[in-house]
């Protein structure tokens, strides 16, 4: 039974919005973000709404910086400031079968982040799946002092995300 519901979650997560839970400007120093998301169950679900968890890291130096997140895919990403408030950001995730014991398949998301006020941001961007060729995604948040909140839609629907962040820099 545990093996089942695992399996579930890996394949729904793989039709989830990924969450953004970072600041338009790449990170001087080390960040390092925990969280999750709430998003809609599928019909089939007893459960109105699922949560997965998020686990981020990035190290960077003002202006390029390198992430690896996982939120049930293992996400590598790099985003590099285009000007004050603006960056582009991308990633390579790839999805683990748990039952094959390695990488399944692989994704790729790309976008900008652009800071809309202080402390928020926008972050338009497209994904590209195994399972559906161009997605979209469209996510609003708020970037404070050791706190992030965000919403979105994405390729199965919307999304809210909240994570904590602590960070060194040198």
């Amino acid at each position: 039974m545990r093996w089942a519901l695992l399996a579930g979650l890996v394949f729904f997560s793989a039709c989830v919005p990924t969450a953004v839970l970072q600041p338009p400007e790449p990170v001087r120093g080390e960040r390092f973000t925990l969280g999750g998301s709430l998003f809609p169950a599928p019909v089939s679900s007893p459960y109105p709404v699922w949560g997965l968890p998020y686990l981020g890291y990035a190290v960077g130096d003002g202006q390029k910086e390198f992430s690896l997140s996982f939120q049930l895919p293992l996400r590598l990403g790099a985003k590099v400031r285009l000007a004050e408030g603006l960056s582009l950001d991308g990633g390579v995730s790839l999805w683990v079968d748990l039952g094959q014991g390695g990488v399944s398949g692989a994704s790729a998301d790309a976008g900008l982040l652009l800071r809309v006020g202080e402390g928020f941001y926008l972050s338009p961007r497209l994904q590209v799946t195994p399972w559906a060729s161009l997605a979209p995604q469209l996510t609003l948040g708020y970037w404070g002092e050791g706190v992030a909140v965000e919403g979105g839609y994405g390729p199965m629907g919307p999304y809210l995300a909240l994570g904590f962040s602590f960070q060194n820099a040198p």
